[in-house]
């Protein structure tokens, strides 16, 4: 496997942004969006590749360079690969490298499994995620 930057958002298949588990995401606002997101040397997109070539995955994150984070915004890989930890692996040990060579303070990721990533150096962090939806309770 390898990850190689990518910057043109047609080349992500459509497959890989149906099966986010997001039901507000909608994969024809990620390719719009990122026509305009790929202009910024912020935005970092990367395809994830087989040893044949063939595209697996991909992975979108974002640089604060105020605060020299790195924030994960998307991984997304085909489903047979879901259960199998070393494509999780593999791109925490990308991020890795990324963060020593960007010179980087924290890379950021939401998670629904942080046990994951916990056995990968992530820890818990510090600060709480909070939202607001517009929706007064």
């Amino acid at each position: 496997m390898k990850l190689e930057r990518c910057v043109n958002a047609s080349f992500v298949p459509r497959r890989l942004l149906e099966q986010l588990p997001d039901e507000q995401f909608s994969p024809d606002n990620f390719y719009s969006f990122m026509d305009i997101a790929l202009q910024s040397p912020n935005q970092l997109l990367f395809i994830l590749l087989s040893d044949t070539n063939e595209i697996i995955g991909f992975l979108w994150c974002e640089i604060n360079m105020l605060e020299k984070i790195l924030f994960v915004n998307i991984l997304s890989v085909n489903k047979e690969l879901w259960h199998v930890g070393n494509t999780v692996k593999f791109t925490v040990d990308f991020l890795k490298e990324l963060f020593d060579k960007l010179e980087l303070h924290k890379v950021l990721w939401i998670s629904d499994r942080p046990a994951l990533f916990e056995k990968m150096g992530f820890l818990r962090s510090k600060n709480i995620l909070l939202e607001y939806s517009g929706e007064e309770k």
